[in-house]
């Protein structure tokens, strides 16, 4: 029992920072593309930015440290103020995991490079199985946040290709019975949703396990 509070302890070490790390660029690449494709609701309220304080979400991130499941704070968009909606709409959605599998890729040159070099394992550790962490959770929200099933972003591309997108971009109840499905399908095991899931991001990892420099 002890050593696995103190395993745990060890493991948030990692997975905090990480955490944050990863959630801040997927905000962020929300609120940039929002931003540049004419919407300034982002950078109004101080969320085109890359300070992990502006995207925390306190009960994210508290489900986090104890369910070890958690949330940023979602980037406002006004998705009426973009210059194109169907566009706009994909490229917006799109971005938040798009920036994760970019830095994913950024950074599997230099993990793997760090991870077999002795020198570099004795002396910085901590930060190779950081940006470990960074790589991995990074493919996992890109992929689960591409997953068509509202509020996530793959849900907001789907909406997009409808005939009326703004019908179901501003639908809540969708929002809500969106989370129960998703609560479901990830606690059911009849579902079997953690093994389609794998099936989708190992192939993934074993690409950036053969990047190098």
């Amino acid at each position: 029992m002890v050593n696995n509070m103190v395993q745990y302890i060890n493991e948030l070490l990692y997975v905090i920072p990480a955490v944050l790390i990863v959630l801040t660029i997927h905000e962020f690449g929300h609120a940039y593309v929002a931003y540049k494709m004419g919407d300034v609701t982002a950078k109004e309220e101080g969320r085109l930015s890359l300070n992990p304080l502006k995207h925390i979400d306190p009960i994210g991130l508290l489900a986090l440290i104890i369910f070890r499941f958690g949330w940023g704070k979602p980037v406002p968009v006004d998705f009426t103020a973009l210059r194109n909606l169907r566009k706009g709409m994909i490229f917006v959605s799109l971005a938040g995991p798009l920036s994760n599998i970019i830095i994913a890729f950024l950074l599997a040159p230099l993990f793997n490079w760090m991870s077999v070099n002795p020198i570099v394992l004795t002396g910085f550790g901590y930060f190779v199985e950081l940006v470990r962490y960074i790589i991995v959770l990074s493919i996992y929200l890109a992929i689960f946040n591409l997953i068509p099933i509202p509020p996530l972003d793959g849900s907001k591309i789907i909406f997009a290709l409808t005939k009326n997108p703004l019908r179901f971009l501003y639908d809540d109840t969708l929002n809500y019975y969106g989370i129960i499905f998703l609560v479901l399908v990830i606690s059911i095991p009849f579902f079997r949703f953690n093994y389609f899931f794998m099936k989708t991001v190992s192939p993934m990892l074993n690409l950036i396990s053969k990047i190098h420099f």
